[in-house]
């Protein structure tokens, strides 16, 4: 691999990480405070973003992989807890699913910042 293309996948690495902790706390608010529209919206961003990041870092396609799963079920959860009209602590489920989601996200995150070299 050339030098220029490593440096190309690091600083892809480096912006994948940065949305990653975005995403990461953007999260932890919807899970605390319940759907809103424009968080929603903007989580949904983040996962438009990060998809791109993840298309040019194919070694990181399982931990991405792992992260969208994680992602589908916490979500699925707490928009199944809207409609029934119920918080998101009263699920019983919701500690286990919100673990395994931070989990995921946090492999994904050591596995972006190994692909940055070190100075």
């Amino acid at each position: 691999m050339a030098a220029s293309d490593a440096f190309a996948l690091s600083a892809v690495a480096f912006q994948f990480s940065a949305a990653l902790q975005g995403y990461e706390q953007d999260m932890d608010r919807l899970v605390r405070v319940g759907a809103q529209a424009e968080l929603y919206h903007r989580i949904s961003g983040r996962m438009d973003e990060m998809r791109l990041y993840a298309v040019s870092l194919p070694p990181l396609s399982a931990a991405w992989v792992e992260v969208l799963i994680r992602h589908f079920e916490l979500t699925h959860t707490l928009l199944r807890a809207q409609q029934e009209q119920r918080s998101a602590a009263e699920l019983p489920e919701l500690a286990d699913l919100r673990g395994n989601w931070s989990d995921a996200v946090q492999r994904l995150s050591r596995k972006c910042l190994q692909m940055i070299p070190k100075a």
